[in-house]
C-alpha cells in the first residue's frame, strides 16, 4: 500500500487535504481519498520529508540486495514512480553513485560497495548551529585555518540551497558577534609550527619575552598549539631550560624546522599542564584563592564559570566568596583589579601583597599622596 498528499480541485476541495490508498487485486487499482487534518503529524511528515531523506531512504532500500523497482520502491517509500526515478537518476549522475539497473532482475543494485551515503543529513536548527559556531570562531583568524574554514561553510551551504527555509543570510542580520581580535600570527610560523608539531620535528626560533625588547634564541619540541583568550601558544619542552614551556606565536620570529625528531612524551596532556592556569600561567603547588564580590558584582561573577575548580559561598547582604585552586597567582590577580572596587582578594597572602602593591604603584602614577 502506498499513500500521498492528493490536492482536489478549488472548486471540490474547501481547502482540504486528502490522503489517498492506493492497492491493487485481482480486478485492477482501486483509489479511494480519505480527508485528514491540515496539520496531520502523517501529512507533515509525508509533505515536507527533505529531498536528501529520500535519497538515504532509497539507498538503505537498494542495499537490502534485492533488486528492488521503482514499483516497489515507491510503494514501501511512499512516493511516485516518477519522484523515485529523479531522484535515482540525480544519484547517477550528479553524485556518481553506483546505482545500475538490472533488466534481467528488473530492480536495482549497487554495482560497488558503500561505506556510508555521500550527502549530508542535517536539521535547519544544526544549521544555524554551524553559522554561530563559524561566526563566534574568531581564534581562527589569521591562521590558515580562516580561507578553509569559511570556504567549507560557503560550500556546505551551497550543497543544502533549497533544502531550507533559513538563509545564511538571513541569520547574518539576525545573529552577530563582538569578539576580541586575536593577536596578529605570522602564517608560516603557524604553518611551520603546525607542520612540526603533527611530525614531531624540533624547531628554532628568536624570541622576544615580555618586558624585554631584545630576541634569543630558543630550541624547541613543540607538543601541542593552543588558543587561550584570542591569544596562540605552543607547548613544548625546551631543550635549554629543560622543562616544557609556553611561547607566545605573537612574539617569535626567523622560525626553523630542524630535521632532528623526537618522541612525545605519553604522560603530556595539554589538559593537565593547563589545569592549574586562570589563562596560560601554572606552576607546581595547588594554591587555594579566595575572592570577596560586592552584591553589584555577585551575580555577573554567578553568571559564568570562570574556572573549573570554582566553588561560591553566599554571605550576607547579597555578597559572595568565590573559591578557585589554581597553581599561579599571575593572571587572576589582574583579574581581581579589573572589577574594581567590587571585588578584594583574601587569600593568599602572596595574592594580597601583589595586589596591594600594584595599586600603591598606580596611586603614585596618579600623582596621589
Amino acid at each position: 500500500m502506498m499513500f500521498r498528499l492528493f490536492s482536489l480541485p478549488r472548486a471540490t476541495r474547501r481547502r482540504k487535504h486528502f490522503l489517498i490508498f492506493r492497492w491493487k487485486n485481482t480486478l485492477g487499482t482501486e483509489t479511494s481519498a480519505v480527508p485528514v487534518k491540515k496539520k496531520s503529524k502523517i501529512i507533515q511528515a509525508i509533505a515536507t520529508r527533505p529531498q536528501v531523506e529520500r535519497m538515504h531512504a532509497i539507498i538503505r532500500r537498494i542495499q537490502k540486495g534485492d533488486y528492488p523497482s521503482r514499483p516497489v520502491l515507491a510503494e514501501e517509500l511512499g512516493w511516485t514512480t516518477r519522484t523515485i526515478q529523479r531522484d535515482i537518476t540525480f544519484m547517477q549522475n550528479r553524485e556518481g553513485m553506483p546505482i545500475e539497473y538490472d533488466f534481467s532482475r528488473h530492480g536495482y543494485y549497487l554495482t560497488e560497495k558503500l561505506a556510508d551515503f555521500p550527502l549530508l543529513q542535517i536539521s535547519e536548527g544544526e544549521i544555524v548551529a554551524l553559522f554561530v559556531a563559524q561566526r563566534a570562531m574568531a581564534q581562527y583568524r589569521g591562521t590558515p585555518f580562516e580561507q578553509p574554514l569559511r570556504v567549507a561553510c560557503e560550500k556546505l551551504m551551497e550543497g543544502l540551497k533549497g533544502q531550507f527555509s533559513v538563509a545564511w543570510g538571513d541569520l547574518d542580520s539576525a545573529i552577530s558577534f563582538r569578539n576580541i581580535e586575536t593577536n596578529p600570527v605570522d602564517i608560516r610560523i603557524f604553518k611551520d609550527l603546525s607542520f612540526a608539531v603533527q611530525h614531531s620535528r624540533e624547531v628554532v626560533f628568536d624570541y622576544c619575552k615580555l618586558g624585554t625588547k631584545s630576541f634569543e634564541t630558543r630550541n624547541l619540541r613543540p607538543y601541542h598549539l593552543t588558543c587561550i583568550n584570542y591569544q596562540w601558544y605552543v607547548l613544548g619542552h625546551d631543550t635549554l631550560r629543560k622543562e616544557v614551556r609556553r611561547f607566545v606565536l605573537g612574539r617569535m620570529q626567523s622560525l626553523r624546522v630542524l630535521d632532528t625528531t623526537f618522541s612525545r612524551p605519553r604522560n603530556f596532556s595539554a589538559d593537565k599542564c593547563l589545569k592549574g592556569s586562570f589563562g596560560v600561567f601554572s606552576g607546581d603547588k595547588p594554591i587555594e584563592i579566595r575572592i570577596w564580590f560586592s552584591s553589584f558584582a555577585a551575580r555577573l561573577v554567578r553568571e559564568r564559570q570562570w574556572h573549573h575548580s570554582q566553588e561560591i559561598k553566599q554571605l550576607a547582604d547579597d555578597e559572595i566568596e568565590l573559591r578557585l585552586t589554581l597553581t599561579s597567582i599571575v593572571e587572576v590577580s589582574q583579574w581581581i583589579l579589573s572589577w574594581g572596587d567590587h571585588a578584594k582578594a583574601l587569600a593568599p597572602v602572596e595574592l594580597v601583597d601583589s595586589i596591594t602593591k600594584t595599586l600603591r604603584e598606580s596611586i603614585k602614577r596618579y600623582g596621589a599622596a
